[in-house]
């Protein structure tokens, strides 16, 4: 038995990057709107560490929930990365055309997403990532090294250059604030998964050449 680990191959890094595509987009739905039934019961079921005792049992702990994504997703702080990193504090400012800009030098073209007020909201960058790894997915698929690493690129530069940048300082805010284990353990799983997925996209980087 070798005592090295198999360089993974195309197929194995593909299901890698779905892997990390459902959860970037789990987690986009997840700050994008106050939680329903539906959404609750799914992550109940698929991420149960984010609701270790299953969904709200009656229409109160459903209220809970909702209550507590407004207050932290539109009352105690903006999730947007304008909000954060622009001089003037205001939504709508250069940062955020600087993400729109990095969008559209990528082909992307984001959904419209009522009451979002910038392609900076949290939701659109986790979106773009989850958009980027499926396009590494499909790359590893058709067997085209090159389109693969293309993408773990742009993916390893919108880290660095903007969601890294901003997001780890409001979740932990978010973390701090929230009265519910859902948004405390939202907040966290986002942090910590960003920093993880930097830290594995340099990795395959290496290996395969930036």
């Amino acid at each position: 038995m070798s005592l090295f680990r198999k360089r993974p191959g195309p197929e194995e890094l593909a299901e890698e990057a779905d892997l990390r595509r459902r959860i970037f987009r789990v987690q986009a739905a997840a700050c994008l709107d106050p939680p329903d039934a539906a959404l609750l019961s799914f992550l109940a079921e698929n991420y149960p560490f984010l609701l270790p005792q299953g969904p709200p049992k009656d229409e109160a702990g459903l209220q809970a929930l909702r209550a507590d994504f407004t207050n932290l997703f539109h009352l105690s702080a903006q999730p947007y990365e304008a909000a954060l990193l622009d001089e003037s504090g205001h939504l709508n400012a250069r940062a955020t055309d600087r993400v729109t800009d990095f969008f559209r030098a990528c082909g992307y073209r984001p959904a419209h997403r009522p009451g979002v007020m910038g392609m900076d909201h949290l939701s659109a960058e986790l979106e773009f990532l989850a958009h980027l790894a499926e396009r590494e997915r499909d790359a590893w698929r058709e067997g085209d090294e090159a389109k693969a690493r293309e993408a773990l690129g742009l993916a390893a530069r919108f880290l660095d250059e903007h969601l890294l940048r901003w997001m780890p300082v409001f979740t932990a805010a978010a973390e701090e604030e929230a009265e519910t284990e859902l948004y405390r353990a939202l907040a966290r799983w986002t942090r910590e998964f960003a920093l993880a997925d930097r830290a594995h996209i340099e990795k395959l980087r290496k290996r395969y050449g930036k």
